[in-house]
Order: C-alpha cells, then sequence, then structure tokens
C-alpha cells in the first residue's frame, strides 16, 4: 500500500500486513513527523470505511489510546517493500526512504507543426560520364607519339637532343628513302673458279640539306612469272658503305659483288634495308 506522511506529503511504500489489525504508530524519514498509520479495511468509529490515506491526511486523535503502541519506523527490504520494525526498544527504528520521483512527462508543443516539403531523390552520379574526356586525352597523346614517329627526322634536325632520344629508344631519325637516292647502278656478270659473279656499282647522293646515316644496302634478285609480275627470289646480297654518314649534296660510289645468284634471276634491284 501507499502511505503519506501528514506533514510533508510524502509517499512511502509499506506492506498493509504489517500493520496488523489495530494499525501501528511510524515515522517519516523526511521530516520525522509521527503519526498512527491503520489498516485499509479497518472501519472509522461512524461505521464507514476509512481510507489510509485519508486517515493519514487527517489531524492526529485527540486522546491516544491508553497504551499506545511503541512508534515504529518502515525499513526497505531488499525486494523494494518495506516492513515494520518491532515494538522493543533495543533497536532504534529506522527511517523511511523517499520514494523516488515521478518521471515526468514532456511537454508537447501546443502551436502549429510545420511539415517540411518532401525532397527529390538524388540521382546517383554516373560513373561514366568522365569517360569520354578520358577518350579525348588518350587520342591526343595516341596522336602526339605518332607523330613525333612519322617526323621524327624533321624533329631531330630541327632540335637536335631528340635525335639523342631516339637513338636511345633505338628509333633511327633518318629515312634513306626519303633523303638519298641511288643511280648510276652498272651490273657485270661474270665466271671466276667456276662461280658466278655478278660486280654491282653505284652512287648514292644526299638530297638533303641535313647529314644523313647511312644504313646497310641490299641487292635484291627477282624474275617475272607467266602472268608477268615480279617475283623475289633468294638468297639476298646485303652490303654497306664505307662511309657511315653522308653530307649534304655529297655523292658516294660503291662497288660490291654478288656471288652465285639464283637461278632464273631477271633482274637485280639495289635498296636500303630499313
Amino acid at each position: 500500500m501507499i502511505v503519506s506522511c501528514p506533514a510533508c506529503a510524502t509517499r512511502f511504500s509499506l506492506d498493509a500486513a504489517l500493520l496488523g489489525d489495530a494499525g501501528r504508530n511510524v515515522r517519516c524519514a523526511k521530516c520525522a513527523h509521527k503519526w498512527k498509520q491503520l489498516p485499509p479495511k479497518l472501519e472509522s468509529p461512524d461505521g464507514a470505511a476509512s481510507d489510509p490515506l485519508t486517515e493519514a491526511a487527517g489531524p492526529a486523535p485527540a486522546s491516544p489510546p491508553a497504551s499506545p503502541p511503541a512508534a515504529a519506523a518502515i525499513q526497505p527490504e531488499t525486494s523494494g517493500t518495506a516492513a515494520l520494525a518491532g515494538d522493543a526498544g533495543a533497536e532504534p527504528p529506522a527511517e523511511i526512504p523517499p520514494a523516488p520521483p515521478r518521471p515526468r512527462t514532456p511537454q508537447r508543443p501546443t502551436g502549429p507543426i510545420t511539415v517540411p516539403p518532401k525532397l527529390r531523390p538524388v540521382m546517383p552520379r554516373r560513373r561514366g560520364i568522365m569517360w569520354p574526356a578520358y577518350l579525348l586525352v588518350a587520342g591526343i597523346l595516341i596522336g602526339l607519339a605518332g607523330a613525333m614517329f612519322y617526323f621524327r627526322a624533321e624533329i631531330a634536325r630541327a632540335v637536335p637532343a631528340f635525335d639523342v632520344v631516339y637513338s636511345l629508344m633505338g628509333i633511327s631519325t633518318s629515312n634513306p628513302a626519303k633523303d638519298l637516292d641511288i643511280g648510276n647502278l652498272v651490273f657485270d656478270r661474270r665466271n671466276a673458279d667456276g662461280k658466278t659473279v655478278i660486280a654491282i656499282q653505284g652512287d648514292v647522293f644526299n638530297k638533303s640539306s641535313f647529314p644523313v646515316h647511312v644504313p646497310d644496302m641490299v641487292v635484291i634478285p627477282s624474275t617475272r612469272d607467266e602472268a608477268g609480275e615480279r617475283v623475289v627470289l633468294e638468297p639476298w646480297h646485303p652490303f654497306r658503305l664505307e662511309i657511315d654518314v653522308i653530307e649534304p649534296g655529297e655523292t658516294v660510289t660503291f662497288r660490291t659483288f654478288f656471288e652465285n645468284p639464283p637461278k632464273g634471276m631477271k633482274s637485280l634491284t639495289v635498296t636500303f634495308l630499313e
């Protein structure tokens, strides 16, 4: 049962079975006020059922009983309920601990409630939106690399430092077919020690305005088929000039010997090895 102190209105939890049939004297642990607490079903002198809270809140009786029982204190137990101490005076009565305060209910706002507008869902960013830019950059880089390769001779002549870079990459910066001309070819077939030998003589002319490194040269034999198409034969005859660089406007004469040409050979072609 719940009892309330008549003096300070502090509420306590008390086991009604400990009050007995006639009630017990109790003491408030907060303000030390003493009063007699009646059981909940004890009837009042006028015959009506008495309310324990009303009896506790009302004034104390004018004339207490002849032998009032000693004031008992309410002691808390481990289970959360309280029990009355004995009437013996050997042990002092324990005080009633105050009940914990009730949690306050948060007050709701009484003003008008504003509902925020519904936001549109944000579309996820597409990851492939930058692909055109990447393709454009890749195309530009590939175009620059191709231009630097196909125009390597002009670049190396304009900037001599690039000639070293191309050399480290193993790329030749000269184009012999464009800068050098082969002319004045003379072929002389002869037999020596039972072998067929063709003596080849010609000139190499540098028609450009820059020095040109002369690559290896080769003599390619060929013939004609029934349809008149050129057919390349083997073996070929590679050779090299005695000089490596031909200055602008310079002409170099070469002479080489092609031993044991293939059978059926009809013509010879002298060119540069790539």
